[in-house]
């Protein structure tokens, strides 16, 4: 995710020096969230930070700094929910998505953990938010560093 996000370094130099040096037990920093998903879908989609609206037919927003889609997960480097949920902006988009902060902590000592105790909440089955009513969703990013890479998995 720092790959398609490079100001992340800045964001959160702590994080960035710990992926780097291989520390066996990281902690997810103050103001974002790992959330992960099963993502069926052929396509996929490396992207840096974005910023997503539903406006028509319900209010719904979709933020990330870092999102990878490629089957069978999905998962995003978000802000912590509490930085944007309002009853104006309608709900997250991966709201429903478990938080996965906790498995940064797993270093190279770990060699085996069941699914159901690192993960005690349902995983959704899902697609991007913005394939789900296309039209329906403004998408906002930044010109001048946004990375997006989408692709299709051939049969």
């Amino acid at each position: 995710m720092f790959a398609t996000t490079p100001h992340l370094r800045t964001m959160f130099p702590g994080l960035a020096d710990d992926l780097r040096q291989r520390s066996p037990h990281i902690a997810m920093p103050d103001g974002a969230t790992l959330r992960m998903a099963l993502y069926p879908s052929r396509s996929t989609r490396l992207a840096s930070m974005a910023y997503g609206m539903r406006v028509l037919t319900r209010r719904q927003h979709y933020n990330v700094f870092s999102e990878i889609w490629f089957r069978p997960l999905a998962w995003t480097l978000s802000p912590n929910d509490d930085r944007l949920d309002s009853a104006e902006l309608g709900e997250s988009a991966i709201s429903s998505w478990p938080v996965v902060d906790q498995w940064l902590q797993y270093g190279d000592d770990v060699t085996a953990l069941d699914l159901r105790d690192l993960c005690p909440r349902r995983i959704p089955t899902i697609d991007h938010p913005m394939r789900e009513g296309p039209g329906e969703w403004v998408e906002m990013f930044q010109n001048d560093t946004a990375a997006f890479i989408e692709g299709h998995i051939p049969a």
